[in-house]
């Protein structure tokens, strides 16, 4: 039970500094003249450091398996993501996109969840 208040709370840790960056990738997108052409490179990065600092704190408060944990957090974190983004759109589907993000998230899990552990 305890390890499911800490994803939980990795999970809104994770959301709210997501919800953060993306509001700092529009401001900077609608003030500046970066080409629309890095929206994609801004969102990656966006969801990337989101899930690394989420699966850190994890990692932190359970104090074991990083690699393991941080993993499950990532795919939970794009799972989460997609149903949300699903529930908003017509339906489900899968891209190649998809797929980028989901390898993202679990890869930036798993390196969280290792610098989680160790510090």
């Amino acid at each position: 039970m305890n390890n499911v208040k800490s994803y939980i709370f990795s999970l809104f840790i994770s959301f709210f500094v997501a919800a953060i960056l993306l509001c700092l990738s529009a401001v900077i997108f609608a003030y500046t003249n970066i080409n629309d052409r890095h929206l994609q490179t801004f969102v990656f990065g966006t969801v990337m450091l989101s899930v690394l600092i989420g699966a850190t704190i994890l990692a932190r408060r359970i104090k074991k398996k990083g690699l393991l944990f941080g993993a499950l957090f990532g795919l939970i974190f794009i799972l989460l993501v997609y149903m949300i983004t699903c529930m908003a759109y017509t339906g489900f589907f899968v891209s190649n996109t998809l797929l980028i993000y989901m390898a993202i998230c679990i890869l930036s899990g798993i390196v969280g969840g290792i610098i989680g552990v160790n510090i």
